[in-house]
């Protein structure tokens, strides 16, 4: 009798572990779900349709290769550099627009890089700090950090980060 017992607690054991690990399965789910339900993907870039901005899905230095993702070097480039890198139709973000890419979700579990790399694959855990288009003064400016998830003011134009492309409109 004592067998049964044991095998019956063991099998009640088991189905709650199973149970528990389902539910987190699906609130993983839910929660990729619910921080992509913002995008729009398409191909190379991702539609953001709460602040009506396109982005650009690689980091400059990047290339996007269908079924490949991202591929190549993240460039990390001194700030007035970085806001070469765009043109006619692409820019460098505010600390706004970039900062509201940080998802907050990630980082409140302590996870990194604290953006939603199915939208934005090929983040580099090295190249975490990007420009934004934000001065400070004339010898700082604003960046984020998408290894914890803030925006800095303080950072020396000086200072070599990654950068990434935003466009206004669809």
């Amino acid at each position: 009798m004592r067998h049964s017992f044991g095998l019956a607690k063991s099998l009640q054991f088991a189905a709650m572990v199973l149970t528990v690990s389902v539910a987190g399965l699906a609130l993983a789910a839910w929660d990729a779900a619910a921080a992509s339900s913002r995008y729009l993907i398409n191909g190379d870039t991702v539609y953001d349709q709460k602040l009506e901005l396109t982005w650009q899905r690689c980091s400059v230095g990047q290339r996007w290769v269908e079924r490949a993702g991202c591929v190549g070097s993240i460039k990390v480039v001194p700030f007035d550099e970085a806001q070469r890198e765009g043109d006619q139709t692409w820019r460098v973000p505010t600390k706004e627009e970039l900062a509201s890419l940080i998802d907050e979700n990630k980082g409140a579990k302590g996870q990194k890089p604290t953006i939603d790399e199915a939208v934005f694959p090929g983040m580099g855990l090295d190249s975490l700090w990007y420009w934004t288009s934000t001065a400070v003064d004339g010898s700082r400016a604003y960046y984020v950090d998408f290894f914890n998830g803030f925006s800095y003011p303080g950072a020396s134009r000086n200072a070599a980060y990654a950068v990434r492309l935003v466009r206004d409109g669809h």
